[in-house]
């Protein structure tokens, strides 16, 4: 491989970067969401400071190794589940239920954007030949 195949430019590392850091920070506020929001549910609270330290780990991993798309690949994959779970646990209709489904699609979509960033942004300065 050449040289330039690895290179990403700095203001896509930028993006990648920052990307990372919002799931960082959603992923610390799901930790913390279900003491501050008082949860009622256990299988919520457990749940979503799981899945949240997850978001964290992963988002932090991407932030310094921004050629794994991978990492952000599975938080999406994490999203997904999150998403899923109010159903799946059976959570009531509450502060649980909605933020954890908010959070997640927001997770999601920066996420999984993030995983291509890479891919699409060494691909279309250096087409194959």
């Amino acid at each position: 491989m050449r040289r330039y195949e690895h290179d990403i430019e700095e203001a896509d590392r930028g993006a990648i970067q920052s990307a990372s850091f919002i799931n960082f920070l959603l992923g610390i506020w799901l930790v913390i969401s279900p003491y501050i929001l008082s949860y009622a549910s256990s299988s919520a609270k457990w749940n979503q400071t799981v899945l949240g330290i997850v978001v964290l780990v992963l988002a932090a991993a991407r932030f310094f190794a921004i050629r794994q798309t991978w990492l952000s690949f599975l938080n999406g994959l994490a999203a997904i589940w999150l998403i899923i779970a109010p159903w799946a646990l059976n959570y009531q209709k509450s502060a649980a239920y909605w933020n954890e489904v908010v959070v997640a699609i927001v997770v999601g979509v920066i996420a999984f954007w993030n995983s291509g960033m890479t891919t699409h942004t060494t691909d279309r300065r250096h087409p194959a030949t």
